[in-house]
């Protein structure tokens, strides 16, 4: 029986902080995807918006006060990755929704190919869309590849003696970033996991591993990548 596969790309390394495209990482993308493809049934690819979305956010946020118009233009940031990865992967089957009830109906159908996707709902995390989807299809692990290679029990570019994590339950992550059953959504937040989706994921047995990192540039392809991190788990 064919697997199925949920990747989450996180925009702090679609884009270096320079705002250049990270063309190193697409192109691992690229390679894994081909090669990969006729193993799945199913490959979901999620993009987020990184410093490209930060940034805008920070220049307009003084001038529109609505915060969901606020959410909504960093969220077509976030649809702009989806194009560019399914553009550079070559392959006329990807399908590239706009709506969440488009990506619903294509991801209980037949239909061949690999879905990619942006943020498609005002108010959550692109980490939420790849949860949400992940849910959908029936699996219980989003991969999530970001600037981060593992967790650390404090953040190691301000504490030398932060410890890695390579296991922790969700239960022990809430702990860890203080997250309370009761807070609202906060929009770019740094933390691995927004808060919503983790209590999202907790509810529904979803697991996220983090990769990335250190390790995009050290490893020679994705499948190096996504054998290195931290599981975070019920």
């Amino acid at each position: 029986m064919k697997r199925k596969i949920v990747l989450k790309i996180g925009g702090s390394t679609l884009y270096q902080n320079d705002m250049d495209v990270n063309f190193a990482l697409l192109e691992k993308l690229k390679q894994w995807y081909h090669s990969a493809k006729d193993e799945y049934s199913r490959i979901v690819i999620v993009t987020g918006g990184g410093v490209l979305s930060r940034d805008l956010h920070k220049k307009i946020e003084g001038n529109i006060a609505n915060e969901d118009a606020l959410h909504s233009v960093a969220m077509s940031v976030t649809q702009t990755s989806a194009e560019l990865v399914a553009g550079y992967l070559e392959d006329e089957n990807i399908y590239t929704p706009k709506k969440l009830g488009d990506a619903y109906e294509y991801l209980l159908s037949d239909a061949p190919g690999a879905l990619v996707s942006g943020g498609l709902r005002s108010g959550w995390s692109t980490d939420m869309d790849a949860a949400v989807f992940a849910d959908i299809i029936s699996i219980n692990r989003v991969h999530k590849i970001s600037n981060i290679d593992y967790l650390y029990t404090k953040n190691p570019k301000e504490y030398p003696d932060a410890e890695i994590i390579k296991d922790i339950t969700w239960q022990d992550y809430f702990n860890l970033f203080e997250i309370k059953d009761d807070d609202e959504h906060q929009a770019n937040l740094h933390i691995p996991v927004d808060k919503e989706c983790a209590r999202f994921s907790r509810t529904k047995n979803i697991s996220f591993f983090i990769c990335g990192g250190v390790n995009i540039e050290n490893s020679v392809d994705l499948e190096e990548i996504l054998a290195e991190g931290t599981l975070i788990h019920p």
